[in-house]
């Protein structure tokens, strides 16, 4: 089962690699932002088989369903224009910025520990911690609910900020849309 997981992580990474390329490269803005879209529709799946299933969630809420939604209605209120693709430079220093940045997470991740390895530092320290203290803490026989609500509720706090603020930033474009066509 563990040669399933490594295999399937590398398929999904290949897939965020291609969409995330292609996203960069397409020529509409519309089919970019269905890219993103499955970029993060994939970022979450990967989120999840790595064992971060509320990352994975908020992923895919957040980064494939309503910034997709957001992105659309924004591009379907303002003015369409087209993009000149006749830019060879710009698309090859793009090129070279993303090849480095893989390059700077590839070396990154060189140092982590393997996946599922019982001597990781979350796996020897901080999820034996969780698991015997979780209970007089936050008075909850569920340990995920504890860690989820009580250890990470500020993260839940900022992610919940953040869809707020790009709700409202989507019903400011679209109500400045709709005075211009008032006036």
């Amino acid at each position: 089962m563990n040669d399933f997981l490594e295999w399937a992580n590398v398929f999904l990474v290949v897939f965020i690699c291609i969409s995330g390329v292609a996203a960069v490269y397409v020529g509409e803005l519309v089919s970019a932002s269905f890219l993103l879209s499955c970029f993060s529709f994939f970022l979450a799946i990967l989120w999840t088989l790595l064992g971060a299933p509320d990352v994975g969630f908020t992923e895919a809420v957040v980064g494939s369903s309503a910034s997709t939604i957001f992105f659309i209605l924004a591009l379907f209120g303002s003015k369409h224009y087209v993009q000149n693709r006749d830019t060879a430079h710009r698309d090859f220093f793009a090129f070279c910025l993303v090849a480095a940045v893989a390059g700077l997470f590839v070396w990154g991740s060189s140092d982590l520990p393997l996946f599922g390895s019982g001597t990781s530092a979350p796996n020897e320290y901080l999820s034996p911690y969780y698991l015997l203290h979780s209970y007089e803490h936050a008075k909850t026989p569920n340990a995920v609910t504890a860690i989820v609500v009580d250890y990470r509720g500020f993260d839940t706090l900022i992610e919940s900020t953040v869809i707020f603020t790009a709700g409202i930033a989507c019903l400011l474009i679209i109500q400045s849309r709709e005075e211009r066509i008032l006036k």
